[in-house]
């Protein structure tokens, strides 16, 4: 790894996967590769074994023109060395515009338990790079803050308003506390970005959530043990305590996304 942040450790399960994706890329992406990025939990501290995903942003010159057979079988590679990983590889390759803030430009991505498949880039594709650029570890080619643009408060904030929009869709849909879990710390993160502007970890978006608004501790102590224990699939009906703090968050983000 190029330059990590000394402070922060890669846990170990982490590090064995990255030399073998890391050759997977190079052995597709070969001297166009622009760098190759770790973010979210394994880069920021706060990782949970057996739980948390392996988010890596891979940026290419020119355009996304690889070969898509190669790229799958590559990945597939990697997966079969790690089974441990089969849900929880989170893989986007992005071309230099992309990198850039266009929002023309088709990514690949590799999502837990999904294939190599093709996303369009959405106004959500700022919140991404802010994190990489702001937070991640370059493992490969040119440092995260040289190689992607900065952010801008406004991209960020429309970037923001996606996300609740999204959040709010997809709350009823949410089955197991897995995913209820994802709903409640990602509005956390969403709430404390959209009032600060600081882009932090989910586990300190919800501490600071909870000490503003204590009414939520309930939920918010459930929804960080859901997240630890999320293997153990619950599809129990939410208790109508729970169900009615995860209502009243997600209408506290939305209220936060309104227009200044």
């Amino acid at each position: 790894m190029n330059d990590p942040a000394p402070q922060i450790t890669v846990p170990v399960s982490v590090r064995r996967v990255l030399p073998d994706l890391l050759a997977a890329v190079a052995a597709v992406a070969g001297e166009r590769l622009v760098g190759v990025w770790l973010y979210g939990s394994a880069a920021t501290g706060t990782f949970d074994r057996g739980v948390s995903d392996i988010d890596v942003l891979i940026g290419v010159e020119g355009e996304l023109d690889l070969d898509a057979g190669a790229l799958a079988a590559a990945h597939a590679r990697v997966l079969r060395a790690h089974p441990g990983f089969n849900d929880r590889l989170d893989v986007t390759w992005a071309p230099a515009a992309a990198l850039a803030g266009g929002l023309l430009q088709p990514l690949f991505a590799v999502s837990p338990g999904e294939p190599l498949h093709t996303v369009r880039v959405t106004p959500a594709w700022a919140l991404t790079r802010a994190l990489v650029r702001e937070t991640g570890l370059t493992l490969q080619g040119r440092p995260a803050r040289e190689a992607l643009a900065p952010v801008g408060g406004q991209e960020l904030r429309r970037a923001l308003v996606d996300s609740v929009a999204g959040l709010r869709n997809r709350a009823p849909q949410v089955r197991h506390r897995g995913g209820h879990a994802y709903v409640a710390l990602t509005a956390c993160r969403t709430l404390r970005t959209l009032t600060t502007g600081e882009l932090v970890d989910k586990g300190e978006a919800a501490r600071w959530t909870a000490e503003r608004w204590p009414r939520m501790r309930p939920l918010l102590e459930s929804a960080l043990v859901w997240r630890r224990t999320q293997a153990v699939r619950d599809e129990t009906p939410l208790p109508e305590e729970l169900a009615a703090l995860m209502r009243e968050l997600l209408d506290l983000t939305a209220a936060a996304a309104l227009p200044e």
